[in-house]
């Protein structure tokens, strides 16, 4: 009788544990999530104002290549929104710079605009019909744009020019 006693007493204390480490797990959770989201908007401030900053600098650009530069750092620090408003300006600045198209075209991409992007390379395919890197890029945004006719011919170019 007492051996099924102390079973219990032990089956109950084994409950009992679990049943605290279960709340306490959940309660860490909830209160790491507001921690996290109390620091995300403490940080969101600073990254705000610096994005606004960075907005300024590419909207007060007189250069398409400084513009077109800035974009390519953006792009490197995986900052795709900036990097596509440089590349918008650069373009703006020289509606004949080629590199700034194909850049402004890869730019879209990433943001998820691909019939901009096709619009933007076919803009650098009509400046210069020989560069591979434009038609290795129209092949992605064709077939992202579901054009796989247009999107086979544009690697076709790309293949034959990388040669």
């Amino acid at each position: 009788m007492q051996d099924s006693r102390g079973l219990e007493n032990n089956i109950v204390r084994v409950i009992a544990a679990v049943a605290f480490l279960l709340v306490a797990y959940f309660a860490i959770q909830v209160f790491s999530g507001v921690y996290t989201n109390k620091l995300t908007q403490n940080l969101s401030g600073p990254a705000n104002a610096m994005k606004e900053q960075f907005r300024q600098e590419i909207a007060s650009q007189t250069d398409a290549y400084a513009a077109c530069k800035l974009g390519i750092n953006f792009i490197q620090a995986q900052n795709d929104d900036l990097a596509l408003l440089a590349f918008q300006k650069a373009t703006d600045l020289d509606n004949g710079y080629r590199d700034a198209w194909v850049w402004r075209g890869y730019s879209e991409l990433k943001n998820n605009q691909p019939q901009e992007a096709v619009n933007s390379l076919k803009k650098a395919e009509n400046i210069d019909p020989i560069n591979a890197r434009t038609y290795e890029l129209l092949s992605v945004a064709y077939s992202q744009t579901g054009d796989d006719d247009n999107a086979k011919k544009a690697q076709e170019k790309y293949d034959y020019l990388a040669k």
